[in-house]
C-alpha cells in the first residue's frame, strides 16, 4: 500500500483521500460533538440530563473500544469507516425527527458513541500503518492540522445555522456533510487483516505508564470540548458563542501544528510536550473564572493553541508506540483510558451539580488544568 507522505513534490493520492475524508467528516463531527449536548439541555431544560448523555457516551465508548478494535483487525480500517456510518447517521436522524425523550437521550448516546468510536480508532490504525518513525511528526501535523480546518468550519456553521434557522438546520447540515465524505472514503484502498486482542492483553506491563497520560487526556478532552461548550452556551454567549468558541479553538490547532512538528523534530518530544502542557494546564484553569464572551473566546484560542504545540508529539509518540509493540492492543488501551478520564469527569461534573451548575462547571476545569499537569511527569518516565 502507498505510503502517506510527499511523493515527488505532491500528497499521495491515498494520504490525499484521508484527509478528504477527514475533512468532511469533521465538518460534521465537531458540529455534533459541540452541539448535541446543547441540543438535549435545551429540549430537557437539564444540565444534568445533558450530562447523563455524555456519560452514557462515554461508557459505551469503554465498552466497545475491544469490540470495534477487534472488528478493525479482522476487516481493515476503511470497512470500520464505513460501518461508522451506519451509526452517526441513525443518531442524527433520532434527534432530526423525535421528540425529546430519556429513551431517545440514551439511544443516541448510544449510537453516536459507537459510530465515532469506529471512525477515530480506523483513522489511527490508517495513520500508524501508513506513515514511518521518521516522518511521523510531519504526517502527524497533516492529518491533525488540514482536516481541522472542517473542525473550524463545522462549529461556526453550526452556530450560526442554529442561532438563526434552528438546531435542525444544523442536524441537517451534518447529515450533509457525512454524505459528502463517502466519496474520498470509497477510494480509499483496502488494508490488511491484523491479529485479535483479548481485554487482558491491553493492561500489560509495558503499557502502564502511558495510562495516566491517556487518562488525563480524556478528562482534559471532556472538559475542554462538550462541557465547555455547554458552558459557554449556559452562561456566556448562547449557540452561536459555543461554535465561535469551537472555531477559535481549532484556529488554535491550525496555526501552530507544524511549528510543533517542526520544533519537535529540532529539540526533545519530551521538552515539546512539557511546554505545551504546562502552558493548556493553564488555560484550562482559567475558563472556571470566564465570565465575558471575549474572555471565553479568547481564553479558546490560546488554548487551542498551547493544545496542539504538546498534542502533535504525543499523537506521533503513540503512533510510534503502537507500531513497535502491537497497534491493536495499543490503540484498544489508549481508547479505554481515555474513555475512563471521560467517565471520571463526567460523573464529577453530575455529582457537583448538586452544589451549583457553575460551581459543577469550574470544578471540571480545573480538574482537567490538574490532570494535564500529569502528562509531562509521566511522560518522563517512558
Amino acid at each position: 500500500m502507498e505510503k502517506l507522505g510527499i511523493i515527488e513534490g505532491t500528497l499521495s493520492s491515498q494520504f490525499g483521500d484521508l484527509v478528504a475524508y477527514e475533512f468532511f467528516k469533521n465538518l460534521a463531527l465537531s458540529a455534533l460533538g459541540i452541539f448535541i449536548p446543547i441540543i438535549i439541555l435545551d429540549a430537557s431544560g437539564s444540565l444534568a440530563i445533558a450530562g447523563l448523555y455524555l456519560l452514557v457516551k462515554s461508557l459505551t465508548s469503554l465498552g466497545a473500544s475491544v469490540v470495534v478494535m477487534n472488528y478493525l483487525a479482522g476487516h481493515g480500517f476503511e470497512k470500520g469507516l464505513y460501518l461508522s456510518y451506519l451509526f452517526l447517521i441513525p443518531s442524527i436522524l433520532l434527534l432530526r425527527f423525535l421528540d425529546y425523550s430519556l429513551g431517545l437521550v440514551l439511544a443516541v448516546a448510544v449510537l453516536y458513541s459507537v459510530g465515532k468510536t469506529l471512525h477515530a480508532e480506523a483513522k489511527r490504525l490508517e495513520f500508524t500503518e501508513n506513515t514511518t518513525d521518521g516522518d511521523r511528526n510531519k504526517r502527524s501535523a497533516d492529518i491533525t492540522s488540514i482536516p481541522n480546518l472542517g473542525r473550524f468550519l463545522g462549529p461556526l456553521i453550526a452556530g450560526s445555522l442554529s442561532a438563526l434557522f434552528g438546531f435542525n438546520a444544523l442536524l441537517t447540515f451534518a447529515i450533509a456533510m457525512i454524505g459528502l465524505s463517502l466519496i474520498p472514503l470509497s477510494k480509499l484502498e483496502k488494508s490488511a487483516a491484523k491479529s485479535q486482542i483479548k481485554v487482558k492483553e491491553i493492561f500489560k506491563q509495558e503499557y502502564r505508564n502511558f495510562i495516566p497520560i491517556l487518562t488525563a487526556r480524556g478528562i482534559q478532552g471532556i472538559g475542554a470540548v462538550a462541557l465547555y461548550g455547554l458552558f459557554t452556551y449556559e452562561f456566556i454567549s448562547g449557540s452561536f458563542g459555543s461554535g465561535f468558541v469551537r472555531s477559535l479553538d481549532t484556529i488554535g490547532f491550525v496555526l501552530v501544528a507544524y511549528f510543533s512538528a517542526w520544533i519537535t523534530d529540532k529539540i526533545s518530544r519530551k521538552k515539546v510536550i512539557a511546554i505545551g502542557s504546562t502552558a493548556a494546564s493553564i488555560t484550562y484553569a482559567a475558563r472556571a473564572f470566564v465570565t465575558t464572551p471575549f474572555q471565553g473566546f479568547l481564553v479558546a484560542f490560546i488554548g487551542g493553541i498551547a493544545f496542539k504545540l504538546y498534542h502533535i508529539p504525543i499523537f506521533s509518540q503513540l503512533a510510534d508506540e503502537a507500531e513497535s509493540t502491537s497497534e491493536t492492543e495499543f490503540f484498544a488501551l489508549s481508547r479505554v483510558c481515555t474513555s475512563l478520564g471521560m467517565i471520571l469527569a463526567t460523573g464529577i461534573f453530575i455529582f457537583m451539580l448538586g452544589v451549583g451548575d457553575r460551581i459543577a462547571f469550574q470544578t471540571i476545569f480545573l480538574i482537567a488544568a490538574l490532570a494535564t499537569l500529569t502528562i509531562p511527569m509521566m511522560e518522563s518516565r517512558l
